[in-house]
């Protein structure tokens, strides 16, 4: 049969996508998703997120090509893989950002994308049946709720921010941002509370409504320059499926361009070293990659931390808790969160802090716990200027793409870096964690000077796991769609997915992307009805 739609992927803007656009029962919507279902004990419970970070069958995995500006590292790039995306395996951070970051997005040309004319979607999203803040919006499918008994040391942070001057902002998701809080979280009674649960599962048995998983997208199809379906494997076949409206790519910032350079629009000399054929010149797909760049400091403690439970007796222990009051380790990672300005003639906060009670690094084989007692407190970048770069590795869909973050090559986000992790050192030695620590895990005591620093950054720096930007959307050259999201040079195809952001917001990237796949639901139906 022929879909109105085909919305390739199931992530946290394609299940909006999904949702949205079949809530007509005389328009036909198809959904693809290249993973399975996310009814799993991994995504479920809020704690083993760094578990379904793992597992290949819930994560993509993809790796990095070496990084010159951080000593040749490499890092996984994790990507959901499964109904709801990485909204299904992401630590479920709820964070929309500020006013100045959506404004900058109208600035660059991007009209309807301001701070004013984005929050209706975000609050369009949310719904706060918990009663976190009366600013979140009352209805939407996805439940907000702030993170349910967090341990001891999850209030002494707050202490120990607020003994440095920063403001403790329950709600920091409204004007002004700036201040520390317990983190609010995509959960309900203590379990994650993604796109998928959200969007999709009160809807899956629409008529008109088709969800396919386990369906690997090879390419876009065209007649001519109109985008006429999709050319997909499902078990091992080689599966077609037609649409009479548009194709709706929501595949996520690295699947994305991706898809649209497999299906002939990219860089034309690239395409054609691979063999494909092009349907338009777009310079711009696969640039623009953006990263949150982190680092981290930690500090020895004297009483246990969780991660030294991340064992049998922890998980019987805490899961006997969790059964009890839906409460504690069961349902967290990282518990607190931080937005401050590092120097006071800043407008809006250039840091983002994420506090955990728990010791583990980030490896190139994902984030892996530690058997020190030990917290961390790590400063990210908000918008960083460091650019990076997507592109084919081969003609072959069953090929991972090549990425290049070069994290740190912009001198501005080693310094705002360095410059974070100062100040988090510094409220690790505050008088309010010093009953608690026993002295610093890292970077340690050699590292002082600015060029201690900087090594050390370049060392241990890593993402945030909220790669974006390959598909940007604007009016300048390197746009690859224009602000009502259709693909430049095409006609019957949009990028609605945290690919199309052209400038890091301060932000987690879950929100931000629910939000474009709310807007994105409203420019589609619009351009119909017009």
């Amino acid at each position: 049969m022929d879909w109105d739609y085909i919305v390739i992927g199931a992530g946290s803007a394609g299940c909006v996508l999904a949702n949205r656009l079949s809530a007509n029962p005389d328009t036909k919507v198809l959904l693809l998703e290249a993973g399975g279902s996310d009814k799993r004990v991994n995504i479920i419970l809020p704690s083993l997120a760094f578990k379904a970070m793992t597992d290949p069958r819930t994560n993509w995995q993809f790796m990095s090509e070496p990084d010159p500006t951080r000593n040749n590292r490499r890092d996984m790039v994790p990507r959901g893989k499964a109904l709801g995306g990485s909204s299904s395996i992401n630590a479920m951070f709820y964070v929309r950002g500020n006013r100045g970051d959506y404004d900058h997005w109208a600035q660059l040309g991007n009209r309807g994308w301001s701070y004013d004319e984005i929050l209706p979607y975000f609050q369009k999203v949310e719904g706060n049946r918990d009663g976190v803040t009366d600013i979140y919006g009352k209805d939407g499918p996805i439940v907000v709720s702030a993170v349910r008994r967090p341990p001891r040391l999850a209030y002494v942070y707050l202490d120990a921010m607020r003994e440095l001057g920063y403001p403790i902002n329950a709600a920091y998701n409204a004007e002004p941002t700036e201040g520390a809080a317990f983190i609010h979280v995509t959960q309900h009674n203590g379990t994650r509370f993604n796109a998928a649960r959200g969007y999709l599962d009160p809807i899956k048995r629409r008529k008109n409504l088709r969800i396919i998983t386990g369906a690997t997208v090879n390419r876009i199809l065209f007649d001519g320059r109109k985008a006429s379906g999709v050319e997909f494997e499902l078990g091992g076949q080689r599966r077609v499926e037609r649409s009479t409206h548009e194709v709706l790519l929501s595949a996520s910032a690295i699947n994305s361009p991706k898809i649209l350079m497999l299906s002939g629009i990219g860089p034309a000399r690239d395409l054609r070293d691979h063999g494909i054929q092009v349907i338009h010149d777009s310079a711009g797909v696969g640039g623009n990659l953006q990263e949150h760049p982190s680092t981290q400091v930690k500090a020895y403690v004297n009483v246990k931390t969780a991660n030294q439970e991340f064992n049998l007796r922890g998980m019987l222990k805490y899961g006997l808790q969790f059964l009890f009051d839906r409460s504690g380790y069961a349902t967290y990672t990282y518990t607190g969160i931080g937005l401050v300005r590092t120097r006071p003639e800043l407008t809006y906060p250039d840091i983002q802090y994420h506090f955990g009670a728990f010791s583990a690094n980030y490896t190139h084989q994902g984030i892996e716990m530690q058997d020190e007692a030990a917290i961390n407190l790590q400063p990210n970048v908000n918008n960083s200027r460091s650019r990076g770069w997507l592109k084919l590795k081969s003609g072959d869909p069953k090929d991972q793409p090549l990425i290049q973050f070069n994290m740190l090559s912009d001198a501005y986000d080693i310094q705002t870096l360095m410059a974070g992790a100062r100040i988090a050192r510094a409220a690790l030695q505050s008088r309010a964690f010093a009953p608690y620590v026993t002295g610093e895990c890292k970077p340690g005591r050699d590292v002082q000077t600015d060029d201690e620093w900087i090594a050390y950054i370049r060392e241990n720096a890593s993402g945030s796991y909220h790669p974006c930007g390959t598909c940007k959307m604007g009016i300048d050259p390197l746009a690859v769609v224009s602000p009502d999201l259709k693909v430049i040079g095409v006609e019957g195809l949009r990028v609605i997915d945290s690919s199309i952001i052209p400038q890091i917001p301060s932000c987690n990237l879950n929100a931000i992307s629910m939000a474009i796949g709310e807007k994105g639901a409203d420019l589609v139906l619009g351009g119909r009805q017009r």
